[in-house]
């Protein structure tokens, strides 16, 4: 969008969205166009994401909505994020839908290298496209890909194993952890219950350089996952655009 030395709000870290959720208007009121992006699971947006933004509140702001997916489907995610955006007050003049390599390549290679150079020189042109925009976007101008796992309220996610002898207690694990579920003594999960709350975005497995957080899984669940993203596996989606810029 042209603009030098955006404001970052990084809420994939878990400290800084309790502090969000308790002081969004403090971030928000001297912005004049919010970018919000979030990753799609299951065809849905994270529920760290949908609980921090039911906490915003605003008037008179813009807002381009984007949702990141694994090149299998954005399911209801960007609908959501459009909704939600416009329940906390904000006039949505953009959405797209961008592809991300997938957080399951080591089970099978897919979304390889995304987003590439195609990828952003789309972004790219898509924002100053859209830099003076000032149409208001509604969530049912969206389209959706609805399939038994978007239009299910579960979320089914891979929790990374730990390997206790390869843990050089580097502590890469504990600070990349969007959930903040992972012990800085330990570098196991903090206990049995907080395991639970894995969203399986492989993160820790890939701030791991020694092999202690890997994405370990039974046979059964790694032929699920090949024959689920298949598909996803062979064929390249492009961006979604709205509008198509």
């Amino acid at each position: 969008m042209t603009k030098e030395n955006p404001l970052l709000l990084n809420i994939t870290q878990a400290k800084f969205r309790l502090k969000f959720k308790e002081e969004s208007g403090t971030y928000l009121n001297g912005i004049d166009h919010l970018i919000v992006g979030a990753p799609v699971y299951a065809g849905k947006l994270p529920l760290p994401v949908i609980e921090t933004l039911n906490t915003i509140k605003v008037k008179d702001k813009q807002c381009t909505c984007i949702a990141v997916y694994g090149n299998r489907d954005y399911g209801v995610a960007l609908r959501d994020l459009v909704k939600k955006m416009t329940n906390g007050g904000f006039s949505v003049v953009a959405a797209g839908a961008f592809i991300g390599q997938h957080s399951y390549y080591r089970i099978i290679r897919v979304a390889m290298g995304r987003p590439d150079e195609s990828d952003l020189k789309i972004a790219r042109s898509f924002g100053s496209s859209i830099a003076n925009h000032s149409v208001n976007l509604l969530p049912e101008q969206i389209p959706v890909q609805l399939d038994r796992f978007s239009r299910s309220r579960e979320y089914s996610a891979l929790v990374p194993a730990f390997v206790a002898e390869s843990c050089s207690n580097c502590r890469e694990c504990v600070e990349t952890c969007p959930m903040d579920i992972i012990s800085p003594e330990s570098g196991d999960y903090k206990n049995a219950d907080l395991k639970t709350k894995c969203i399986g975005c492989m993160a820790c497995v890939n701030a791991c350089e020694y092999g202690a957080r890997i994405d370990k899984t039974s046979w059964i669940m790694k032929f699920m996952v090949k024959l689920i993203l298949r598909k996803a596996s062979v064929t390249r989606t492009e961006p979604l655009l709205i509008p198509n810029s």
